[in-house]
């Protein structure tokens, strides 16, 4: 008596990848003046390297879609900083920025950093904001 057995060699239901929690990822997120520009800075952790890139995004206050200042903003990509080979100690914190070079003195700006992982799915992290003089 031969019996056989087939299967499809799956061990187990799929299991979904909680989403990253961008609070414990970035912080201290600070934007500063400097000269002809805006300097992003902020500290990065991804103990999982689930991230990818960031993606650094900018709202200009009183711009189509941001008139008043408490109104939910429009953003738009800024810039990218790749952070997927980022050489980390475990549990430190590395100094990351971005220089914006596209700004208008006396504008009031917003930016946002997007965590976007292998899929580009991404969310939402720190916001700052400076007034650009």
């Amino acid at each position: 008596m031969v019996m056989s057995f087939s299967g499809c060699g799956i061990k187990g239901n799929p299991v979904i990848a909680s989403a990253p929690d961008p609070t414990q990822i970035v912080r201290n997120i600070k934007a500063v003046s400097s000269g002809d520009a805006v300097i992003l800075n902020w500290d990065f952790y991804d103990k999982d390297f689930r991230i990818d890139y960031i993606a650094v995004e900018k709202s200009e206050a009183g711009s189509a879609g941001n008139e008043c200042k408490d109104c939910p903003r429009t953003f738009e990509r800024a810039g990218l900083v790749p952070v997927k080979e980022t050489a980390q100690k475990n549990n430190e914190y590395k100094s990351l920025s971005f220089s914006d070079k596209k700004v208008v003195r006396g504008k009031t700006y917003n930016y946002r950093l997007m965590l976007c992982d292998d899929f580009n799915t991404c969310y939402e992290s720190s916001t700052a904001e400076i007034n650009f003089k």
